[in-house]
């Protein structure tokens, strides 16, 4: 594993770049991980893409783990479809990789991040989502505070905006707080397994989740293909309603595989190795075995009387 730095659009983002061992070019893929991870804690994922034949760059947001960017934990979705553009960008520099070949993976919103990247970036060749979560931010937002909730969180934000005019900074919150037995205490695991994290972002991080629809870009994905890995056991935050309204308008090829388990069972649990072969699977059909689209040559009058003979 090699840690590498890369540009995107000014702030020098951070990646930890695996590669098989092999002389020939390989597809490659960029990893992007979710609210309560940083690019190590990728290395769960990462090695499975690896063993498979793929090299994997695990990227940090701006703001976010080893990345620069101010301020420090500013959690901005749009922002963060650049920096997986950007990265693919830097995976196409490298001589290990096959240029043309290149797909995304994201858990958790770090998916919707990475489906959207491949709606306005056409050298994304396939996309894999895994325990998907927000699709349409607002109503995401609703389905986890509830109506009164958001109201809420609504005039906290208006407090912030005026602090922020009139020459503030932004508030420092939570990124995250957890209900659950086995989830409460993953914010404060993570910040103990990865000295980079934080479990803080700023308030107005949530005016850009609210504003974050990837579900109404993701019918101009296709023809890349999707998979979606959905959780079918109880998962308050990777909501299965979430992932069926985005799937059903997502074109062909595409494919949901809802496995029987709860909030952290792609993750940690007994489903990741059962999650990581489906990937693997989907992207060697469509990523190195599928044929790419050629450029047809401009017709000639020679060759196009030649068709006639």
């Amino acid at each position: 594993m090699e840690h590498v730095t890369f540009n995107s659009l000014g702030t020098r983002c951070a990646g930890d770049l695996y590669l098989p061992e092999t002389s020939d070019p390989v597809p490659g893929l960029v990893l992007g991980h979710s609210g309560v991870m940083v690019k190590e804690a990728l290395a769960f994922f990462a090695p499975h893409f690896v063993k498979a034949g793929f090299a994997v760059l695990a990227i940090d947001y701006r703001t976010v783990g080893s990345s620069e960017g101010e301020p420090r934990g500013l959690d901005h979705p749009e922002r963060q479809v650049e920096d997986f553009r950007s990265a693919v960008s830097y995976l196409q520099t490298r001589p290990e990789v096959q240029p043309e070949r290149i797909g995304v993976w994201g858990v958790s919103i770090g998916g919707s991040v990475a489906a959207q990247a491949a709606v306005l970036d056409r050298r994304i060749k396939c996309v894999v989502v895994q325990s998907p979560s927000v699709w349409n931010g607002w109503r995401y937002m609703e389905r986890l505070l509830g109506r009164a909730g958001v109201h809420a969180l609504r005039d906290r934000l208006q407090q912030d905006w005026q602090r922020r005019y009139e020459g503030g900074q932004s508030a420092r919150v939570p990124h995250l707080t957890l209900e659950g037995d086995n989830v409460k205490d993953t914010p404060d695991m993570s910040a103990r397994l990865f000295p980079t994290y934080r479990n803080e972002k700023t308030l107005d991080s949530a005016e850009h989740l609210l504003t974050f629809a990837p579900e109404d870009l993701i019918h101009r994905l296709a023809p890349t293909p999707l998979l979606m890995i959905a959780n079918g056991g109880w998962d308050p935050y990777h909501m299965l309603e979430e992932a069926q309204s985005a799937f059903a308008k997502a074109g062909e090829p595409k494919r949901l595989a809802v496995l029987p388990y709860d909030v952290l069972g792609l993750y940690t649990g007994p489903g990741l190795e059962e999650a990581m072969a489906l990937a693997i699977d989907w992207f060697d059909l469509y990523l190195r075995r599928t044929r790419l689209a050629d450029i047809t040559p401009t017709p000639t009058y020679e060759s196009v009387a030649a068709m006639t003979q």
